[in-house]
């Protein structure tokens, strides 16, 4: 059992027809956090980071004529304190070390992860609500949970953001969602680490309390922002309303351009201060989403004479062209107030592994019409794969809470970790409530979650410079294939990423998931690149299910330019390059000297070094790709050792 360098008592609870044990952690409670469940150090563990606020009052430090100084170790007056912490997974022991860090995030953080660097590793973007004492940036991730900070133009006003490729020309892109109504844009890279902003679908808008993603919402292989947030410059409420929720759509005509898809003229009822799950919910192929949050006047709802802060989640199915159902939720509360605006409070997985998504909402739960806890509370409801939901029962949760998934227990499924604030008597009594912590863990281990298939079908339509990649819909043995997701990655012939996957490629953890999430294509069997340099190509595709297991990754290969097409095994110029009894030989012709490389088909280096006139070196059964670099000439073979 995983435990965090002190002993806990474990607490066996039984909820109806459930019975799941939780377990105490108050160290890790905090309120009005954020976090993730990620590999830091990319050694096949999912590790995790969590801060927010303490309730733990200090002591200001004073200068000598008395006065509080601001440090930045932030010992000012306050009834709280800013906190984070980075568990690393330490398999030696099978438990989580709390680890140093530079990281000073605390207050509301949205974190969202790319590696940017190739280096295996992924880094982060994160932005805050503490403008007096602000920590966002992009951070580069050096592994053992210390971080540095880029010099990339980032608004010191931005709450929320997330990487992505927007004009899909293999650059990572950013965007910033902010409280100054000119510092949200989208940052188009024009390589070099130098940065375009776009202000342009975002107007004048001045945003509070802000949660925004990036999805594919219409399934065209652009990506799209989704955005939630308090609008705290009331000239521009639409309707009235203290509350902003859309979607700003990728123009396919001009990628990495948006428009506006206003949602709430077509029925969906703003929020902030929540989050959203996205999943395919109801198995058809179009990703749905999960709204929570604050309504309020102008947006229907709560109705008149309510509760202003009254919280009603809804499920939208995704109907395309933009439209959104709102399915009828019976099962779920009237109210539960999450009170997190990163995003966090809730989440979707599929707890019970029957290959569906199900739902975790928590909050203060106020009691309406005799229904309620009267506490902050939460909840798992099953998911039935219509897009409706049954409640299974109360599970650990809070209000301003993180929900974390990682594998306390070591038997192969994820448990969860709620941290919040809560006074919860069925999870946390006496000294141990208030700002506190609880790991729900999931027995639900009599069904086993087998990873999908790797999908077929790998084509890639060229024209001109650019490419469409597409691949045929995967199975797996409980996820619904419509309802499976996919990640990509694509690398040059210079082993550089142009899209880093959040999963391992290729060895014994190929497909292995970095993070807890859909994979980067969403929903799509296609993805489009532009405007891509002539050269060799490699790139793969891997299914991921409901409980975010990824499938190997298929590989694929195409070319740009008829100079880096590749030549038939037959074909000789620079080199005599041919197999003899699971040996690779390279004899030059053209040079006495030459550099050569070989890579196996998912574009991992074998072997790499500058050879005078013979090359060889034993493989094992495969495919291989070798090139042969002399001067400013490469040729590049592809080869089978049998």
């Amino acid at each position: 059992m995983k435990r965090k360098l002190y002993t806990f008592a474990l607490a066996l609870l039984c909820a109806g027809a459930f019975s799941q044990s939780s377990e105490i952690h108050k160290e890790f409670g905090q309120a009005w956090g954020g976090g993730t469940s990620v590999d830091i150090n990319s050694d096949g563990h999912l590790d995790f980071i969590i801060a927010g606020q303490k309730n733990n009052p200090i002591e200001p430090v004073l200068d000598e004529e008395g006065n509080p100084v601001d440090a930045d170790n932030d010992s000012k007056p306050d009834s709280s304190e800013r906190w984070i912490r980075i568990c690393l997974y330490n398999p030696a022991t099978s438990e989580y070390d709390i680890v140093p860090t530079n990281l000073r995030i605390a207050d509301r953080p949205n974190l969202d992860w790319y590696d940017i660097d190739d280096d295996g590793l992924l880094d982060v973007l994160v932005g805050e609500h503490s403008f007096a004492n602000y920590h966002g940036g992009i951070y580069r991730n050096l592994g053992d949970g210390y971080f540095e900070k880029q010099d990339l133009p980032f608004d010191t006003a931005a709450m929320s953001g997330a990487f992505g490729d927007f004009n899909r020309d293999g650059l990572f892109d950013y965007f910033l969602l902010s409280h100054d109504s000119l510092g949200s844009a989208v940052y188009i890279n024009q390589g070099n680490n130098e940065f375009e902003a776009i202000n342009q679908p975002f107007g004048e808008f001045s945003f509070g309390l802000g949660h925004a993603r990036v999805v594919d919402i219409n399934n065209d292989g652009l990506q799209d922002i989704f955005v939630s947030a308090n609008w705290d410059n009331s000239a521009f409420f639409e309707h009235s309303a203290r509350v902003f929720t859309d979607f700003f759509l990728n123009n396919d005509e001009e990628p990495g351009t948006f428009y506006r898809a206003n949602i709430g003229d077509n029925g969906v009822k703003m929020k902030g201060n929540g989050g959203v799950d996205f999943a395919d919910f109801n198995e058809d192929g179009l990703l749905d989403f999960a709204l929570h949050g604050e309504g309020g006047e102008g947006t229907g709802e709560p109705g008149s004479g309510e509760d202003v802060w009254k919280c009603i989640s809804h499920v939208y199915l995704n109907q395309g062209n933009n439209l959104f159902a709102d399915q009828p939720q019976t099962a779920f509360q009237p109210d539960l107030r999450p009170l997190n605006s990163t995003g966090k409070a809730t989440a979707t997985i599929d707890w019970n592994i029957d290959g569906h998504y199900d739902l975790i909402l928590s909050g203060w739960n106020p009691i309406v019409g005799g229904v309620g806890a009267n506490t902050q509370a939460g909840y798992l409801y099953s998911g039935t794969g219509t897009g409706t939901f049954a409640e299974v029962g109360r599970v650990p949760g809070g209000s301003e809470t993180v929900i974390l998934f990682n594998d306390w227990n070591d038997d192969g499924v994820l448990d969860y970790l709620a941290s919040g604030h809560t006074w919860d008597e069925m999870w946390v009594t006496g000294d141990d409530q208030g700002r506190s912590a609880v790991v729900y863990f999931n027995t639900n281990t009599v069904v086993s979650n087998e990873a999908p298939d790797a999908p077929e079908g790998l084509s890639a339509t060229k024209s001109g410079s650019n490419v469409t990649l597409s691949w045929d819909a995967a199975t797996d043995d409980l996820t619904a294939s419509d309802a499976l997701t996919y990640e990509v990655y694509i690398m040059d012939e210079n082993d550089r990423y142009l899209i880093a996957p959040a999963s391992f490629v290729g060895g014994n953890n190929d497909g292995l998931r970095k993070i807890i999430q859909m994979g980067n294509a969403n929903l799509n069997l296609s993805l489009k690149l532009f405007g891509l340099a002539d050269g060799v190509y490699t790139w793969g595709v891997q299914a991921i299910d409901a409980s975010y297991v990824g499938s190997p990754f298929a590989t694929g290969e195409f070319s740009i330019g008829a100079p880096s097409a590749l030549v038939d095994n037959e074909a000789i110029s620079l080199a005599k390059i041919y197999t003899r009894n699971r040996n690779l030989y390279v004899n030059l012709i053209t040079s006495p000297d030459a550099k050569i490389s070989v890579l196996n088909m998912v574009g991992q280096t074998i072997d790499s070094k500058t050879v005078w006139n013979s090359y060889s070196i034993a493989l094992g059964s495969g495919i291989y790709i070798v090139k042969v670099t002399v001067g400013n000439q490469t040729e590049i073979r592809k080869i089978v050792v049998d």
